[in-house]
């Protein structure tokens, strides 16, 4: 019988995370995001607001000694303009306090958007939404970033695991696969659904290759 007991838990990243919201305003409106979550009206915070969140956290927490975990989410993050402007002020002032930046995104912005962003944050999440998704789109974004960028960044795939999707769900994990992406498949409270019904705003190719073609 293994007698072993458990002492101490301790962190194997020594860095603070913060996880950061910085508003619920969104592009897309899926049928399984509560609205409290997201709306397509709510104010953008301007960049010196997000510089003055930034510093009060600063001045609330630099006393824990530790470099930032920092992680970003919404709402649609991309859709604020000041967003990207606050990563470069974020890089050219704060890079040495900062251990990581995280986004979550939904993929619609552009491929170059992407791929400047990048230069200022270490990893991205994108979230696959099929209600919404231009799949061509999404894809050829996905893999022109695995391909392009330097494998110190990291991306990372989140397929919603949508009930209405399940033969194409299997048609995105192996594109992925095969390409050397790294996914998961996201399991979803429908509890929290805002409408009944599915409606697809997005463009869906059904003949997307395997393995994509850029």
């Amino acid at each position: 019988m293994d007698n072993r007991r458990i002492i101490k838990i301790v962190p194997t990243d020594d860095a603070f995370p913060i996880s950061w919201n910085i508003g619920i305003r969104c592009n897309y409106d899926c049928m399984y995001c509560p609205t409290r979550l997201h709306d397509a009206t709510s104010k953008h915070d301007s960049l010196e607001s997000l510089q003055n969140y930034w510093k009060s956290i600063l001045e609330k927490t630099q006393k824990e000694n530790r470099k930032y975990k920092l992680s970003y989410t919404g709402g649609e993050v991309t859709v604020n303009k000041n967003f990207k402007p606050f990563m470069i002020w974020l890089n050219e002032n704060y890079r040495n306090e900062i251990s990581s930046i995280v986004i979550v995104t939904n993929g619609s912005a552009s491929l170059k958007y992407y791929a400047d962003l990048l230069k200022y944050i270490d990893n991205i999440t994108f979230s696959l939404h099929s209600e919404h998704v231009d799949e061509k789109k999404f894809f050829n974004t996905i893999l022109t970033l695995s391909k392009t960028v330097p494998k110190t960044k990291f991306i990372h795939v989140s397929i919603m695991d949508e009930y209405w999707n399940q033969d194409r769900i299997k048609h995105y994990a192996r594109i992925l696969s095969d390409n050397n992406i790294s996914y998961s498949i996201n399991a979803i409270d429908y509890s929290m659904q805002n409408r009944k019904d599915v409606i697809f705003k997005g463009k869906l190719n059904l003949e997307i290759p395997r393995p994509f073609v850029l």
